[in-house]
Parts: C-alpha cells; structure tokens; sequence
C-alpha cells in the first residue's frame, strides 16, 4: 500500500509539476491585465476593436480557402444589382413565386415611396408572397450602442402585414448573425431567423440563440442574372431564393475570408443555421477547463524544451538553444502544432475549439517564468 502511494504520488509529480503550474497561472494572469488595459484605457482602443472577437477559427478559415470549394445546393442568389426600377423588381419577384421556391429573401429596403406605378406594381406582388422575408434595418442606437431607437422599413410596411426581418450586423467583422434584437422592450427577429420559420414552418425560438457564429467555409453559391430566371428555373423551384444586389459595392462586409457582398454574408449564415447540428462549438465551463489543461501542456513542452537547453550546459548548442530567437522559433513552431490538431478537429469531425487563450498563454510562457522566477528569488531571501 506504502509503495503504490509513493508511486501515485511520483506521477502525480510528473504530471502536475507545481512550476509549471504556477507559470500557467501567471500567464492567464497577464493575459487578464493585457485585456483589462486594452479594453479600458482609451489609447488603446484602435487595438481593441482590432482584437475584439478575435477567434481563430478566422485562420481556420482562411486555410479552408486552398481547398475547393463546394457548390450550395439548397440557396441561390438572384441577383438585381443592375436592376434600379421597381416595377422591374416586382416582375422579377413574380417570375421567382411563379416557380414555387422554398423561401424568399427580400434583401432590399425601399423605405420611402418613389415610383408610383412601381410602388403599386411591389405592394401587390408582397401581398401575394407567402413564402417572403422583406428586410428591414434597425437603425440610430443609444448612445451605449445597446438598443436601437428607430427602424428603416419597407415604404409598404405601414399598409400591409408584410413577415419582415432585420438585416443589421456588426460592420467591423462580421463574424456572427444576430438572430433578434430588442427595441423599446419588444423583440425583434432578423430576416434569418424569419427565413427559417419559413422553411422549417415552426416559430424561432431566440431564448436558445441570440447569435449564433456564422460557418464561412468556403462555399459557391449559384449567382442568378434577374433576366435568367426562367433559364435556371430549376435551380429556383424548391429552394431557398436570396433575392437582391449580388455586386452592390456599397454593400461590402468584412469577414474571416475576406470582404464579401452583404447578400452572400447572409447566404453563409442561413446555411449555418440550417447546418448547425453539423458543428459542434466548444463553449462554457467544458471549454475552459480543456483550455487551461491545454494551455498547462504548453506551458510544460516550452519549459522542458528550456530545461534540455539549460542541461546542455556552455556548448554551441546549449548557447544556440537558449537564444531567445531560437526559443521564439520553438514556441512558434509548437503553436503551429496546436493550430493543426485543433484544424483537423474542425475540418474533419466539426469540432470547433477556439485555441486564442492557449496560444497567448505559450506566447507569454517566457515572460511569465521569468515574473516567477525573480518573485521566488527575491520572496525567499
């Protein structure tokens, strides 16, 4: 019994090595100072707006691209950038109901009327859609940026009980959908989650997802000219429609995978939330503690890499080894190690982990060592 304790405890040792433990710590420890002062000293807000968010499955995504990509078989977009008249508009959204689609997009706010034959040409085609989301945008938010004051309708809003959906998302990086936001204590849907109440003919529940991270592997959507629709009637007839400006410029979105057109950005994410039983998001407690275990392996390869060095003692290799490029080179290279497991997680099973904090935490292994080492120097005197 006395020799299997001593030999638990021996692993234990081997395991959990009080150290490197403590270095784990401190590493978070600077990484919380580092966030609270970039956060919260104004100097350094053009590097907060930079970091906010920041996840690496954007580099995830980015590596997707050397990859072809598949073609959408469920959404196309129809696209009406040349199209500027609105009893054109209206007769492209009757070719599109004549051929029974799944769901209707509406990616286009007419907020004020302009054209009378074409404003009753739109008002009596949106009467008869019922498969239709038309947009609309929440606009004018408080000044702590956390409810909007007003909105942007369609101009025919007002006369008819049109299903819409906001189309507002974070212009900076859009790396989420908003799914429903609140306004003078109502509750309002996106044009997503109106869109999935379409097909999926039940409510949207937003108590389970407020937002949700949008999937931005790399996907072809089939881009339909608006005086085309007939010829690829069968790309329409049963699927999702995303009806609007394909190549509007000013319309542009910065994403994971580049700019990208706001129609596609909302193509992307429609499909997310159809998928989104496909991917699995590490989130909550289960995520953290994976993360500080992660984060503790790191920390002790680094430090075991430093030990070897040390052992070398004054040799040509000990010295090169010690450098703090070479380390730097090590760490990277470790880092690099990390960023490929957790790619082929995401890529193969779905598995979604964002390694942001483990890799901070190696980053600042050597720093973080260095702040214990000096407080045992001098707390031990």
């Amino acid at each position: 019994m006395h020799r299997f304790i001593v030999t638990l405890g021996k692993i234990l040792m081997a395991i959990f090595k009080p150290r490197e433990m403590v270095i784990t710590v401190v590493a978070f420890l600077i990484i919380g100072l580092l966030r609270f002062v970039t956060f919260h000293v104004d100097a350094f807000n053009p590097v907060a707006q930079g970091l906010k968010g920041f996840s690496t499955t954007d580099i995830f995504y980015d590596m997707m691209l050397a990859s072809p990509a598949d073609t959408c078989s469920s959404i196309v977009i129809v696209d009406i950038t040349k199209l500027h008249d609105r009893d054109s508009i209206a007769t492209a959204l009757e070719e599109i109901d004549a051929l029974e689609p799944a769901a209707i997009d509406v990616d286009v706010v007419f907020e004020h009327p302009k054209e009378p034959v074409g404003d009753m040409h739109l008002v009596s085609v949106a009467a008869t859609l019922s498969n239709a989301v038309f947009s609309f945008k929440m606009m004018d938010p408080d000044r702590e940026g956390k409810e909007f004051t007003r909105q942007a309708h369609s101009f025919f809003a007002a006369d008819l009980e049109l299903n819409e959906g906001f189309v507002n998302v974070d212009r900076r990086m859009t790396r989420d959908i908003p799914l429903c936001l609140e306004m003078q204590g109502k509750t309002y849907f996106s044009v997503i989650a109106k869109m999935l109440e379409v097909i999926q003919a039940k409510p949207f529940d937003c108590q389970d997802h407020r937002s949700y991270p949008i999937n931005y592997e790399p996907t072809v959507f089939r881009i339909i000219p608006y005086d085309s629709i007939q010829h690829y009637a069968q790309y329409i007839t049963g699927h999702i429609v995303m009806f609007g400006g394909a190549y509007e410029s000013i319309d542009m979105l910065y994403t994971p995978i580049g700019q990208m057109h706001g129609i596609s950005v909302l193509a992307y994410a429609l499909k997310t939330m159809l998928e989104m039983k496909k991917q699995i998001n590490c989130t909550g407690v289960l995520y953290w503690l994976l993360t500080i275990l992660i984060s503790y392996i790191g920390v002790c390869i680094i430090m075991a890499y430093k030990k070897t060095a040390i052992k070398l003692g004054n040799c040509l290799v000990g010295d090169i080894m010690r450098t703090i490029f070479v380390i730097s080179i090590f760490v990277f290279f470790l880092m690099s190690v990390f960023m490929a497991i957790a790619f082929m997680l995401f890529a193969t099973w779905r598995i979604n982990f964002d390694l942001t904090p483990t890799l901070t935490v190696m980053a600042l292994t050597t720093t973080a060592a260095d702040i214990v080492q000096i407080t045992t120097k001098y707390t031990h005197k």
